[in-house]
């Protein structure tokens, strides 16, 4: 019976060329899908949503597709994600940042659900204080936290996020122009 060595994320930095779309999970490679044009609205709307809320309390940042180390065999890349002031370094770091940003932004149009599941549950679990995660073709968003709570908005239903202070968005306004 054969059986798979996993990686550490410095070999699969070391040997993934950087062209190729993957996350090391579990110290193994997974292949991400190329994303369609539903995704990256979903996903560029999520991105002017929440650089409006920091320009209006300036206390964290938005990074699009950042890789980060959550362990010695966990390297992911959501498609959104933020990091509060206390998180970024002073100086950008030659290697990928060893934290879970504060918070994620997912947008599923090819994912199986038990990649996704398992990409929410380690996010949570090394501190990432919530992941949302929009549907395009639902159109909802549900929202995990490390309770095990997690809600559903859709609509004008307001998407909160407690981390963020004063964050209410209608889950309407991340799908516009679908």
């Amino acid at each position: 019976m054969a059986t798979t060595a996993t990686l550490t994320v410095k070999e699969f930095l070391a040997q993934t060329p950087e062209d190729q779309r993957c996350e090391l999970i579990h110290g193994e490679i997974v292949p991400m899908g190329n994303a369609k044009f539903k995704h990256e609205k979903v996903k560029a709307n999520a991105n002017r949503i929440f650089v409006a809320y920091f320009l209006s309390k300036p206390m964290g940042e938005v990074y699009i597709e950042t890789m980060y180390q959550l362990t010695e065999t966990d390297a992911l890349q959501p498609d959104l994600s933020i990091l509060l002031k206390d998180q970024i370094p002073a100086e950008a770091p030659e290697d990928l940042l060893d934290l879970a940003p504060a918070v994620v932004f997912e947008v599923v149009s090819s994912e199986s659900a038990a990649h996704l599941e398992e990409r929410i549950e380690l996010f949570l679990e090394k501190g990432t204080r919530a992941v949302l995660v929009a549907f395009t073709t639902t159109r909802v968003l549900r929202v995990f936290e490390p309770s095990g709570v997690a809600r559903l908005a859709r609509g004008d239903q307001a998407v909160e996020i407690e981390v963020l202070p004063g964050f209410s968005v209608p889950a309407s306004r991340f799908f516009e122009g679908l």
